[in-house]
């Protein structure tokens, strides 16, 4: 799998891929999609994000360790997911993989990926799920859906569905329905970033309205 990535030439950071994902049945195979990273124009941060390997540290760190380092991306996503940040983070990030949409870093947090930037950024998405297969991907923002109609064409992957729902905690949730080229169905969710004036309730009910059951599997496996 490694050998995969590396063959996507706009894939700057490697996905982080969990111990027990390629076991996970194909049925609950979930990645959670990232936005951006961020660096502080210093020697030290830009060094740091010039590191293949940077997602899998940051994930390694801020999820899995809790090192929240100030921001409360990854806490908010747990209690999305699970209702509580109180569970087995090893278990929980061991079963689903994670790479940022955004493949070069921005240069303070208020700087915004370009139009170009999402649409560099589907290509590489759907490179990537060739080789991952998930059948859930979970995209922490919304603003990457609104590139998708256009970004699909020419690919192996087609909409089935793709839906602009009611405004929800200040965003408006979307979803959409792809096929691959075995016609196999993948659902895309967009989620409200999970950063600032979130309500982890709110997003967690509409979850399980729309993957309830990977939700419910993934809580008896953290359990566990």
């Amino acid at each position: 799998m490694l050998n995969e990535f590396k063959k996507i030439n706009s894939l700057k950071w490697l996905p982080f891929i969990g111990n027990n994902y390629l076991n996970t049945p194909n049925e609950n195979k979930m990645l959670v999609v990232g936005e951006s990273h961020y660096h502080d124009n210093s020697t030290e941060s830009i060094l740091k994000h010039d590191n293949e390997n940077y997602t899998r540290i940051v994930i390694q760190e801020l999820a899995i360790e809790r090192q929240y380092w100030g921001t409360k991306i990854f806490g908010n996503l747990h209690k999305t997911l699970l209702k509580n940040d109180e569970f087995s983070t090893s278990n929980f990030w061991n079963l689903v993989c994670y790479y940022n949409f955004i493949q070069r870093p921005m240069v303070t947090n208020k700087s915004r990926p370009k139009l170009n930037d999402f649409i560099e950024g589907w290509e590489t998405f759907f490179k990537i799920i060739e080789i991952i297969k998930p059948k859930v991907c979970l995209f922490i923002g919304t603003s990457s859906a609104n590139s998708l109609k256009n970004s699909i064409q020419d690919t192996n992957f087609k909409i089935k569905s793709l839906k602009w729902e009611d405004k929800l905690n200040g965003a408006y949730a979307k979803s959409a329905i792809i096929t691959d080229i075995d016609n196999n169905e993948i659902k895309l969710i967009f989620i409200k970033h999970t950063s600032q004036m979130y309500s982890w309730e709110k997003w967690n009910k509409y979850l399980e309205k729309n993957i309830d059951y990977q939700l419910n599997w993934l809580n008896e496996k953290v359990k566990s």
